[in-house]
């Protein structure tokens, strides 16, 4: 079994609204989770490997919003954006990690 384990998670106007079985509760931006994608292509751009890369501008992240979200067996999902992309797999591990690390604005 998963350490982190949702209860309900739900899209808001702004962003994933997260109750998680130990009673914490987690309200993730859509910006962070886009500029966090765990997706292959969006980490070798984070860590420099996709030297042609360019930068999203702030009007990318305004008119951002998920489309879907898509379990991925017992312990992730999906998220489906917008612009097409779909390939991040957000684990419940990884969430819980953002949430932890993420200031409340």
């Amino acid at each position: 079994m998963q350490k982190f384990q949702p209860t309900r998670i739900e899209r808001s106007s702004t962003g994933l609204e997260i109750q998680w079985k130990d009673s914490h509760h987690s309200e993730l931006p859509y910006r962070i989770l886009r500029q966090k994608c765990p997706c292959a292509r969006c980490d070798a751009t984070r860590s420099g490997k996709d030297l042609f890369h360019i930068l999203p501008s702030d009007d990318f992240f305004e008119n951002l919003h998920l489309v879907d979200i898509q379990r991925v067996g017992r312990y992730a999902v999906r998220l489906i954006w917008n612009d097409g992309h779909r390939t991040g797999i957000y684990t419940f591990e990884f969430l819980r990690e953002l949430s932890e690390n993420t200031p409340e604005t």
